[in-house]
């Protein structure tokens, strides 16, 4: 059975008119000219308010197509939108956001098998979005879990399912919502799923819970270092390193010397969120 090195990385925030992350987008971009994965997944929020400004996917596309090594990315809510009746930033998932997300990346979901191994990427902003597009990615999800002929499974996310265990309410867009959490949870314990990846925290955090292994993946752009102190990890930037290798697999997190950790606590408590910063546009080198 092959092997492989597979680097999750998430919450790029990148954006043409808001490029206050791009200096560590273009270390990261050095770091794998060096490492040369077989395969890049972005977690999601590659943007920096796509939603609201769809030039920023374009962008953020144009950056990401800057790597030299093949990649696949999934939308976060930075990107599309979220689910819920009061999404925290006021931007709910829509039909026509996510169409401009298929429209610049492509799929919102993929279903990879990569070393052995069947890695199942799912857009968390449909899960409770009741959208046609969530009924249709719960079929797929179904599909490649029961189809993997034994091939060890993970999935990957851009919303962790939960942060300390899984009966918990979901606190203001940190986590998946409690309806769909538990068909996924109960899906991936059908099947025997190894792992379950995640980013959107902007958090390294890797814990067992019940048998399998949550990992959240740090983000390139800000942190926030207070908001999920109680939830344990490491609030630094970073990504992560994983490899494949016949039935095991190794995650290892990567802290780059030349990453900054931007902390963002005193703007957002001044602006109310990221998106509300002021415009800092891109000057190319």
């Amino acid at each position: 059975m092959s092997s492989a090195t597979v680097v999750l990385v998430s919450d790029s925030h990148l954006g043409r008119n808001h490029a206050y992350f791009q200096d560590n987008w273009e270390a990261f971009l050095t770091e794998m000219e060096i490492l040369k994965p077989d395969l890049i997944i972005h977690g999601g929020d590659v943007s920096f308010n796509g939603p609201d400004v769809p030039d920023d996917l374009r962008y953020a596309r144009e950056q990401i197509a800057r790597l030299r090594v093949p990649w696949v990315a999934i939308p976060g809510n930075h990107d599309i939108g979220e689910p819920g009746n009061n999404p925290r930033l006021k931007q709910p998932v829509t039909a026509a956001r996510l169409a401009v997300w298929h429209e610049v990346f492509g799929a919102d979901r993929h279903v990879l098998d990569v070393a052995g191994w069947r890695l199942v990427l799912l857009n968390s902003e449909l899960l409770g979005s009741g959208m046609a597009e969530e009924r249709a990615q719960w079929e797929m999800l179904a599909e490649a879990l029961a189809g993997a002929e034994g091939r060890p499974l993970g999935l990957i996310l851009h919303k962790p399912l939960f942060q300390m265990t899984p009966d918990e309410a979901e606190p203001n867009g940190s986590c998946v919502h409690p309806g769909p959490r538990r068909p996924v949870l109960a899906l991936a314990r059908e099947h025997g799923v190894r792992f379950i990846a995640s980013g959107h925290l902007h958090t390294w955090r890797r814990f067992d819970f019940d048998g399998t292994d949550f990992v959240w993946a740090p983000t390139t752009a800000f942190i926030t270092p207070g908001r999920f102190a109680d939830a344990g990890g490491i609030a630094r930037v970073g990504y992560t390193v994983w490899h494949f290798d016949g039935d095991s697999y190794s995650v290892d997190y990567v802290q780059p010397p030349l990453f900054v950790n931007f902390d963002i606590t005193n703007w957002s408590s001044q602006k109310g969120s990221s998106i509300s910063l002021p415009p800092l546009p891109h000057r190319p080198r």
